[in-house]
């Protein structure tokens, strides 16, 4: 098997394999029948994701019922059946041999387990009953199939090709709970009760009610119990999570990188039992390497906006991990998942119908370009790794998007010897784990969260992205803070006062003021001394040896640096290459402009 680590250098993580840097660039899709594995390894692609599942139970059971999976590895314990992820595997080194693959285990349970530990188990709306994700008889059973599954792939003749090892769980594969509701079930009473009688000393805790987490009007959840499990919900998910990952660990001697789809800070489903908000939990854990998570659905991915990352990628990388991120793109080759795959899903399931639905593209192959234009801007600027979900297939089939995703491999793969230099953001925007606990489902106060950080995306200054808990190492570095969570944790409201204590202003969401706008943002920041890049309300992004911008409007733009630069384009516009403070350009509307920084002599 290929070792694998991740290694950081200048504050930027680097995966290795076998001690040599590698572009962590990667492609993945559900419908390997439809994939573009053969185009993506002729655009120098190595990294390949692929899919494996424990059950064909539905990945998504709390809305639609989907599934990927045609077969359960385990859905007869006695004889499992590797067969369709070995087949992707097999078609992947056929078309490239020095492939790289990434098992990505979906850790789920199949029917006969969940029918027979009815102690362990969710109802969900439209995939029967799952496991409880902080059940120990989850991890104990869940352990033992993961492990006889990483057992046979080591075994296996292409064991030589594995590089690393993605997990996941619960709903849609991000460890949500399965019925987006904190598993709030009878059959959570005894662990909610261990686990406040280990960890806060209190006997005897009793369930909270599920109308102790509904909003009614009153901003602050009063309900202490209530606020108990909502920490609990979380922090058992990420106990599970840790598990897992271990049992990979162990498996492999330590020898390979393992990572998760978990820690979705500026998320919540509008519910606060949404169980991905323990990242404190894992983030120092040996045996999780990369933290993962789509793009930002807010705004049904609208052109115009920032599509932020879910998780707070600068605390991930100061902890020493990698943020591999999943760039979650629609193309104008965007099909429904019944045109996909004819006859096996139900009219009801994702329909995409007047490019209104999250599964829709843009109507062309020049806006699609755009739209992969303007994740990679933000990802190579935050200094992440990605890979491109292809989810039912073909949406890359197209020589202009392939001629593209190309380009940007060959974009990484330079930086691995020669990074260019660009100015540090001077904003922290902090994520706030516990403070959902305080708040409750459906709120207006959870609706302000994605709204704040959508809105900051847009003020014409970059932003870097911590926890709160980190706030104690960092914040000497900035010239101001924004808090987007309208009802602090003790964590919160200590960084605030770390604030206060250090002369730093700060903005922040409150309960009566839920989301903080675009206008206010950028009046605090001008106020704060903080240099603003644009004039206007661009999106701009600046990192790691880079500057981009993407247009809200068409026009003549102007990026004001805070000093002179050398500069060169790297995509979407054609202006020579200079020694300046202010790059002029002109921008269509929807369009990203990306340049190479280096600091002038």
């Amino acid at each position: 098997m290929i070792r694998s680590r991740i290694k950081v250098d200048g504050g930027v993580p680097t995966l290795m394999l076998n001690d040599v840097p590698m572009s962590a660039m990667a492609y993945t899709t559900y419908f390997p029948e439809r994939g573009c594995i053969k185009d993506f390894a002729e655009a120098g692609y190595r990294i390949f994701f692929v899919n494996v599942s424990f059950t064909t139970a539905p990945i998504n059971s709390c809305a639609t019922g989907f599934s990927p999976f045609r077969v359960g590895v385990f859905e007869n314990p006695e004889e499992p059946d590797y067969s369709e992820f070995e087949d992707q595997v097999y078609d992947i080194l056929r078309i490239c041999p020095d492939a790289v693959i990434f098992p990505r285990i979906y850790v789920s349970m199949p029917r006969w387990w969940t029918e027979s530990h009815p102690d362990d188990v969710v109802p969900t709306a439209k995939g029967g009953c799952r496991e409880m994700l902080f059940s120990d008889a989850f991890r104990r059973d869940g352990a033992e199939l993961l492990s006889r599954l990483v057992d046979h792939i080591k075994a296996a003749d292409y064991a030589d090709r594995i590089g690393g090892w993605q997990i996941c769980g619960g709903q849609t594969q991000e460890w949500f709970h399965h019925d987006m509701n904190g598993s709030l079930t009878k059959a959570a009473e005894a662990p909610f009760r261990a686990w406040a009688l280990e960890e806060l000393g209190v006997p005897d805790a009793s369930l909270p009610k599920s109308e102790d987490f509904l909003y009614t009007g009153a901003a602050f959840n009063e309900c202490e119990n209530a606020r108990r499990y909502s920490i609990f919900s979380n922090i058992g998910v990420a106990r599970s999570v840790d598990h897992f990952a271990k049992v990979i660990k162990d498996a492999t001697g330590g020898e390979q990188v393992v990572g998760v789809f978990y820690g979705y800070s500026f998320e919540s489903g509008l519910t606060v039992l949404f169980g991905t908000h323990a990242l404190r939990v894992l983030l120092d854990s040996p045996n999780l390497d990369f933290f993962s998570s789509p793009n930002a659905y807010t705004n049904n991915r609208d052109f115009g906006i920032d599509w932020a990352d879910m998780i707070p990628v600068d605390s991930v990388k100061h902890h020493g991990k990698l943020c591999f991120i999943e760039c979650d793109i629609r193309t104008y080759l965007t099909t429904s998942v019944q045109e996909a795959r004819p006859n096996e899903y139900p009219d009801d399931i994702y329909r995409t119908a007047d490019g209104k639905s999250v599964w829709a593209g843009p109507p062309t192959a020049a806006l699609s370009r755009e739209a992969l234009r303007k994740s990679f801007a933000h990802q190579i600027t935050r200094a992440s790794a990605i890979w491109w979900f292809d989810m039912w297939g073909g949406w890359y089939a197209d020589r202009l998007l392939m001629d593209e995703v190309s380009r940007m491999k060959d974009i990484y793969d330079g930086d691995l010897t020669a990074r260019g230099e660009a100015p540090s953001p001077e904003v922290v925007f902090f994520a706030d784990e516990r403070a959902y606990a305080n708040m409750l489902s459906k709120s207006p106060q959870l609706e302000g969260i994605p709204m704040s950080r959508t809105a900051i995306g847009n003020v014409g200054a970059p932003y870097d992205c911590y926890m709160v808990e980190d706030a104690e190492d960092i914040l000497c570095r900035y010239k101001a803070a924004v808090f987007p969570m309208p009802i602090a944790s003790e964590s919160g409201m200590h960084a605030m006062e770390l604030c206060k204590k250090m002369g730093i202003p700060y903005l922040s969401a409150t309960a009566e003021h839920c989301a903080l706008d675009v206008t206010e943002i950028r009046a605090f920041l001008k106020s704060s001394g903080v240099h603003l890049y644009t004039d206007g309300y661009d999106v701009v992004y600046v990192g790691n040896g880079y500057i981009a911008l993407h247009s809200s409007v068409g026009g003549k733009k102007r990026l004001t640096l805070p000093t002179r630069y050398s500069i060169s384009t790297v995509f979407g516009t054609d202006i020579p290459s200079q020694d300046t403070d202010v790059i002029e350009f002109n921008l269509e509307e929807n369009s990203t402009a990306l340049f190479a920084l280096t600091k002038s002599k």
